[in-house]
């Protein structure tokens, strides 16, 4: 209503007649809402041109009928209509929303107000009804909880498979590792000469058989620490760690690889030794596998550098090299399930595309993460782990 209508509405100029005669202005002039009056009985006294485009009806038809002749059969064999006026009644005005029949049959969702009229004395006059049609909202919700429901069901069902698919994984996993691990036994004690010599070209085969079981096994290992994972149940064991120590062992296990690749290795930490309240194996574990990413994407002769330190209540353990090096726009793939990144070693280095996906888990378990930052020549990956003052985290 602009304010020129509400000033002549409520100018105290007017006579009751002529704004009697304003108000029905007002009311007919309404085209979107259905708004007419109930007698007490609840039968129609009065008739919009908003309630004729809403419901159907003309004035004559449904002036003097009652108002269920707007619910469905099964709300007015509820007695629906004569409790909503009882409510009116009771609390002065009542809001209901549902499905209301037109003269045509079909039907509408209606937001719906009944509001009770007294008189000064008290008596009561009748119903003003207000109804909208809300059809249009109640269709884009139902929709909307379809989708919800059928969006609940997919992640559900996706659940399950995935439940399925790391049982399968761990069940197909400790059953594969049994044999590789016995193969690998009886070809070492082969190339050990316990069964007796071997010739130089058959031991060559041996060689090469041997390491192709050694990188099944790591495979099926890589599967059932992600198995256990996914699955929920890894647990940390944290306790009190030397993580100078805990470098310099993981640099010392690797060394003959580093020799083998003729890579130098730098290794920079502290005088006084870093503690910090870790899963020590885990961690190790980690360490492990981005130190030996580090080497294997390393040509020969490059140049690895590790460092340790504490700075700001954060334990920083990084592993630069000089190798191929990573695209930044690579480097969200990087800590996905089972994501290689191809480059010019990929093929040669092969692998499961686990290990970053379960040491990067690992870390977070920590409460820390993994940072990746390609360098002009090669990568650079952190560790972040926050630790308190005094060297121990919680």
């Amino acid at each position: 209503m602009n304010q020129e209508v509400r000033h002549q509405l409520l100018s105290p100029h007017l006579d009751q007649n002529t704004l009697i005669e304003r108000y029905r202005l007002l009311i007919e002039s309404v085209q979107d809402y259905a708004i007419f009056l109930l007698d007490p009985d609840g039968k129609v006294a009065s008739w919009n041109p908003g309630a004729k485009r809403l419901k159907g009806y003309n004035e004559d038809e449904i002036i003097g009928q009652h108002f269920s002749a707007f619910y469905p059969k099964e709300d007015v064999l509820a007695h629906k209509p004569e409790d909503n006026l009882a409510a009116a009644k009771k609390f002065g005005r009542i809001e209901d929303e549902g499905w209301r029949v037109r003269k045509d049959g079909t039907t509408f969702w209606a937001d719906v107000v009944i509001t009770a009229l007294y008189d000064e004395s008290g008596t009561l006059q009748g119903f003003a009804k207000v109804t909208r049609d809300l059809t249009e909202r109640k269709r884009m919700e139902d929709e909307l909880q379809n989708a919800n429901t059928e969006l609940k069901r997919q992640r559900q069902e996706l659940a399950l498979l995935n439940q399925a698919k790391d049982e399968f994984i761990s069940l197909a996993s400790h059953q594969l590792r049994t044999p590789a691990t016995g193969v690998k036994q009886y070809i070492g004690m082969l190339l050990e000469g316990f069964i007796g010599d071997i010739p130089k070209d058959q031991k060559n085969v041996l060689e090469k058989a041997y390491h192709s079981n050694e990188r099944q096994i790591d495979l099926i290992n890589d599967l059932l620490r992600v198995a256990q994972l996914d699955a929920g149940k890894l647990v940390l064991n944290k306790t009190p760690a030397n993580i100078t120590e805990l470098v310099a062992d993981t640099v010392a296990e690797q060394k003959d690889s580093f020799d083998h690749r003729q890579q130098a290795v730098e290794v920079k930490s502290p005088s006084r030794p870093i503690i910090a309240n870790i899963d020590e194996q885990r961690l190790r574990m980690v360490l492990d596998n981005l130190v030996d990413n580090a080497s294997k994407y390393t040509p020969p002769s490059g140049k690895i550098k590790i460092s340790v330190s504490k700075t700001k209540g954060c334990l920083r353990i990084c592993v630069e090299d000089n190798g191929v090096g990573i695209q930044s726009k690579d480097i969200p793939k990087l800590f996905n399930k089972f994501s290689r990144i191809n480059n010019e070693l990929s093929e040669e280095v092969g692998g499961s595309g686990l290990g970053l996906y379960w040491a990067d888990k690992v870390v977070q378990m920590h409460g820390g993460n993994i940072d990746v930052k390609p360098l002009k020549q090669g990568t650079r990956f952190t560790i972040l782990i926050p630790i308190e003052e005094d060297g121990v985290n919680g």
